[in-house]
């Protein structure tokens, strides 16, 4: 999957540097599946990708599968956007991104 523009800044020079030693550390084994697989990724565990704590290695298929609730949850909420669904509170058209990209009035509000 492309990285969003907007999440480009993320993933400079400094980030590959720290993407192969998190694989050197792991063994180049899945955190998961615990199988070698030559295609290993560093996955966050959080949707945030500035939450540098929560990450992990995983083989594309175990990340595939951590990311699947997350993926369908963007594609309901940019279906109904397109559809031109109204949203009864703006916490759930909101909800599958991280808190930290919230619209200021949401994050001020105490949801948690």
């Amino acid at each position: 999957m492309p990285i969003r523009p907007e999440y480009r800044k993320y993933y400079d020079a400094r980030w590959r540097k720290f993407r192969l030693s998190m694989l050197e550390a792991a063994g180049n084994v899945c955190q998961i599946c615990h199988q070698p697989h030559r295609l290993l990724n560093v996955a966050h565990l959080s949707p945030d990708p500035a939450d540098r704590m929560c990450l992990t290695v995983l083989c594309p298929r175990c990340h595939s599968r951590h990311n699947a609730a997350q993926r369908a949850a963007m594609t309901r909420r940019t279906r109904a956007r397109k559809l031109g669904q109204m949203w009864l509170s703006g916490e759930l058209e909101v909800a599958p991104l991280p808190v930290r990209l919230w619209p200021l009035r949401l994050r001020q509000m105490d949801l948690f």
